[in-house]
This record gives structure tokens, C-alpha cells and sequence, in this order.
């Protein structure tokens, strides 16, 4: 049986993590779920047994620690919880293949491929912001692009990701006002996804790049990252899947971290172009003009990789 102070910690851990909860019988405590967003507090969780399920969308799983890695929370703290319950035979892959969860896009999604009755001013901002990114009726439908009037992602462009069997593995959430401070609202949920996983053909060259927009851009076999970083299952798919070639574009930023995935790429035997677009990125300079850069971009060499670690000394 935990102690006073060690369910103290275990409480505050979850507090900071996914906002205020309620305090049922027992060791029961409610939050609101981050896969389903339910609008009430439906993801149970027992500090003592540490059994955790949303009676909404049925994610659960028989340890905390499946859940916090769910959603990307620190090492630090995830040790902080295993030397609470004394679990010295942690194993991650165990508590993936006891965990559940099933992400759903916000309840106020709204789809943008079906115009709404009567005038909404929403709607025409979201149609607004696409079009000015370059963005048509034919991706909006391609990618389920949706809007949202209300809720946690009101006044937000919601552009959903989906696994290879069509279901839903994330979504990103992008304001359409330029005064809105917070650019980008995502579900607080990991990233170690495969992005738009249903629109890749595996049997052809991939382009990693940086974010949703780029990809849509890119419009051909294009997996954003969401980051700097190839995701580990994205890593795992493209050795399964026997890829021959990537093509590797990331944001000016991002040079360094790009490197480091070519030279692990094409040390593994997989062909490798890096694409240098200066300080513009895929979706700002467009279509056309990516694909005339590509046509000059050269495969990856051991030299190109030695000049550039030169170079950032």
C-alpha cells in the first residue's frame, strides 16, 4: 500500500500532466482523457493498482508508467513512478502490448469538405488560410482536413493522420488568425507514429520531412515528422518495408539532426538525397519549385558528410 507521501507524488505527477481531476472512492481519481477529449472527466485512474481507463473511448492499460510514456512524458519522471511502485522489471514492451488506446478527433471537428448552411464566418477563415498555403479543395478531401468552431481547438484548421488500416493515429491542430499566439495545438499524446501512414506506398522513395503542411505540399509518398527526428516506429517500418531510397528535407534549423539521420540511413544501405532549401521550407516555396530542386539534388556522399562536420566546427 502506497504511503500518504508517495501518493501525494503519484498525484501531483498525474495533476501536471493531464490537468485537474476529481477525487472518487478509493484510490480513484477522474481526468479528462487526452485521446478522446471527452468533454467530462472520464479517464479513471487507481493510484493504488495503477490500472488506468477512459469509460469513453476504452484506452487503458495496467500500469502508469504505459500511460505517461503514452504521452511523452521525461525519463526522470517515469523513473520517479517506477521506484514508487517498486517495479524493477520494467519492460516497455510489455506495457505497450497491455496498453489501449484509441485516439478520436475533437467532438466539434467539423470536415471542410462539407460547407456549412447559412453563413459562417469560421468556415471561410479556415477555407481562407488553406488557400493562402497553397492548400485545395482536392487535399482538403485527400487528407480529411476539418475546422473547429468550439472546444480545446476552436478557431483551428485539424489536419488527421491515420495508420495504414485508416485509423486515426494523431492529428495536428494549426490557428487560422495571425494574432493567436499559440500556432499549434496538438493532442498530448506520443509522437512515435508513422504520419500519414495511409497515403505511403512503401515500395517507392519517401521524403522525410518536417511538418504536415510541408508533406501536403510535397503531395507525393511525404511522412512529416513532426520534429527533427524520424520517430522510432517510422525507423522500424522503413527497414521492415525494405526502402531503397529517402529523400531527407528538413527546415534550415534542422540541418544538423537531418545529417545524423542520412549518415544512419546510408549506413544501413538505403540510398540517401539530402535537399538544402535555404531558409524556406517545402509548403513556402511550393509544388513545383520543390520538385525542380529535387531534380538537382544528388544522392548523399561520405565526402558531402565529412565537409558538413567540417564545416559546423
Amino acid at each position: 500500500m502506497l504511503s500518504l507521501n508517495d501518493k501525494n507524488k503519484v498525484t501531483s505527477i498525474l495533476s501536471n500532466t493531464l490537468g485537474s481531476h476529481s477525487t472518487l472512492r478509493g484510490n480513484e481519481l477522474a481526468f479528462y482523457c487526452p485521446f478522446c477529449n471527452h468533454h467530462k472527466q472520464k479517464l479513471q485512474v487507481n493510484t493504488e493498482t495503477q490500472k488506468w481507463h477512459c469509460w469513453t473511448c476504452n484506452s487503458g492499460g495496467k500500469k502508469l508508467t504505459s500511460l505517461l510514456r503514452k504521452l511523452d512524458v521525461d525519463k526522470n519522471t517515469i523513473s520517479i513512478i517506477r521506484e514508487i511502485y517498486g517495479d524493477s522489471n520494467y519492460n516497455p514492451q510489455q506495457d505497450d502490448l497491455e496498453t489501449k488506446v484509441y485516439i478520436s478527433l475533437p467532438k466539434e471537428f467539423k470536415s471542410l469538405n462539407e460547407p456549412p448552411k447559412g453563413f459562417n464566418p469560421e468556415y471561410k477563415q479556415a477555407i481562407n488560410y488553406l488557400t493562402q498555403r497553397g492548400i485545395t479543395q482536392k487535399e482538403i478531401v485527400k487528407y480529411n482536413i476539418g475546422y473547429s468552431v468550439d472546444g480545446l481547438y476552436a478557431r483551428r484548421v485539424i489536419i488527421p493522420s491515420y495508420d495504414s488500416n485508416g485509423l486515426l493515429n494523431y492529428f495536428v491542430s494549426r490557428s487560422y488568425y495571425q494574432d493567436e499566439k499559440m500556432k499549434y495545438k496538438n493532442p498530448p499524446i506520443s509522437k512515435n507514429i508513422i504520419c500519414f501512414e495511409s497515403q505511403v506506398n512503401w515500395k517507392q522513395p519517401i521524403i522525410l520531412c518536417e511538418g504536415v503542411f510541408d508533406a501536403i505540399t510535397i503531395k507525393r509518398n511525404a511522412i512529416p515528422l513532426l520534429g527533427k527526428f524520424p520517430s522510432k516506429q517510422l525507423v522500424e517500418k522503413i527497414f521492415m518495408s525494405g526502402v531503397n531510397n529517402i529523400i531527407i528535407s528538413l527546415d534550415n534549423d534542422a540541418i544538423n539532426e537531418a545529417m545524423k539521420a542520412a549518415e544512419y540511413f546510408r549506413k544501413n544501405g538505403i540510398n540517401v538525397k539530402m535537399m538544402y532549401l535555404k531558409d524556406k521550407d517545402a509548403s513556402e516555396i511550393g509544388y513545383t519549385k520543390f520538385y525542380e530542386e529535387l531534380t538537382k539534388t544528388k544522392e548523399f556522399t561520405s565526402e558531402e558528410l565529412l565537409l558538413n562536420k567540417i564545416n559546423s566546427l
